[in-house]
């Protein structure tokens, strides 16, 4: 059993990984500004109010983790701010500072340049960046802290998501062929994410998921 933190635990994705979290075995301590809005109830789950934009809140939330999770991601996609690179950039400087070592990162296919996707998926995934450029951009700058930290670094970028159940059968790897077009579940790219909590042959890559 580990103990598991998860930060943007109320959204789509958070609430996923914190109900595979426990199906798990885990400890989970699932991170919110809104604590009230975790309807999950479970004798291994602590809820905890905490901002991933206070420094003081992300130290108090990691103490102790044996891996941190974060699923963080603004109310706005076409206005994202700094939530993701500042949130990110206190997470991994509390982990530093707690010896949490394992920190998994949910990011977004059109983080990366496309080079090994067909040329309609390149196409495709282009004009996605093009539409949520500063999201992308806000995505590069967190992915870039946590690729020059010290941490056992796990970053997971998926496709479009959707609050369809899981279905299975997804491929996941470095520099994948995948198709732009298809749709990944929540609950599907949530069941890798924590599973990457304890898969050390994974650590400091960038894992592509989809189909």
């Amino acid at each position: 059993m580990r103990k598991i933190v998860v930060f943007g635990a109320t959204g789509g994705s958070g609430q996923q990984i914190v109900e595979r979290g426990l199906a798990a075995g885990h400890r989970v301590v699932a991170v919110a500004r809104r604590p009230e809005a975790i309807k999950t109830s479970h004798d291994r789950l602590h809820v905890m109010k905490g901002d991933v934009l206070d420094s003081a809140s992300v130290d108090a939330a990691v103490a102790g983790a044996d891996a941190v999770l974060s699923a963080i991601g603004p109310a706005n996609n076409r206005r994202p701010g700094t939530l993701i690179s500042v949130g990110v950039r206190n997470i991994v400087e509390s982990c530093e500072k707690a010896g949490v070592k394992r920190f998994v990162f949910e990011s977004g296919l059109m983080v990366g340049d496309g080079h090994a996707l067909s040329l309609f998926n390149r196409t495709a995934l282009a004009l996605a960046r093009s539409m949520y450029r500063a999201m992308c951009d806000d995505k590069r700058i967190a992915e870039s802290t946590i690729q020059a930290s010290k941490l056992e670094w796990v970053i997971v970028r998926p496709p479009v998501l959707t609050n369809k159940p899981a279905k299975g059968g997804y491929r996941t790897g470095v520099d994948l062929a995948l198709s732009v077009s298809k749709s990944l579940s929540h609950a599907d790219v949530a069941e890798f994410l924590v599973a990457a909590t304890t898969d050390d042959a994974i650590v400091r890559t960038i894992q592509d998921i989809g189909y």
